[in-house]
């Protein structure tokens, strides 16, 4: 008696095992897909928590500007294409203690950005020096609309970003007695 298979046995093992290859490969490739579609969700969701800590800390330790044209705890203004410039003193510093006002405004390159300083920016008369002396550190690229808004039926500070090719989120928070309440 011979001990070797026979060409039908070996036919139907290859065979066996090519369809069993097709159906790993297939699970491992969706497997992949699902994992990158999940890291991209994971990194925007944290990217955007990560924005969001950062308006709430800054609103979150406001100080009156001080600023007899502006009323209450800072000033909206809007730039040419019709994009907020939000400025406020606070508490909240990253760079430097004694810079206790920030400005949040879109970069000449489209960019959203946060300026830490010791003098409030003035749109207009700010000067080569103001920047110099200043802290700017980017938040966004490719900024379509930003817009900051004060609802004064619930004192609610409203941020608005639109990034181009993106869908707009809205960043809101409620004001009450000097604190800033998530909601």
């Amino acid at each position: 008696m011979k001990k070797s298979f026979t060409l039908l046995e070996v036919v139907i093992s290859i065979t066996i095992f090519l369809i069993i290859f097709v159906f790993m490969y297939k699970a491992l490739d969706d497997t992949r897909l699902g994992n990158n579609i999940f890291e991209k969700h994971i990194s925007k969701n944290q990217y955007q928590t990560s924005l969001y800590k950062i308006f709430l800390e800054d609103i979150a330790e406001l100080k009156p500007l001080g600023n007899k044209d502006v009323q209450g705890d800072f000033s909206i203004k809007d730039d040419k294409e019709k994009n907020s410039i939000f400025i406020f003193k606070t508490n909240n510093s990253y760079f430097d203690i004694y810079y206790e006002y920030v400005t949040y405004m879109i970069s000449s390159t489209g960019s959203l950005i946060r300026i830490e300083s010791k003098e409030e920016f003035q749109k207009e008369k700010s000067s080569i020096e103001f920047f110099k002396n200043s802290y700017i550190y980017k938040l966004l690229d490719d900024i379509e609309k930003f817009v900051v808004l004060k609802r004064e039926e619930d004192n609610r500070i409203v941020f608005i970003i639109k990034q181009k090719g993106k869908e707009e989120v809205i960043y809101s928070m409620l004001k009450m007695n000097g604190k800033v309440n998530i909601k």
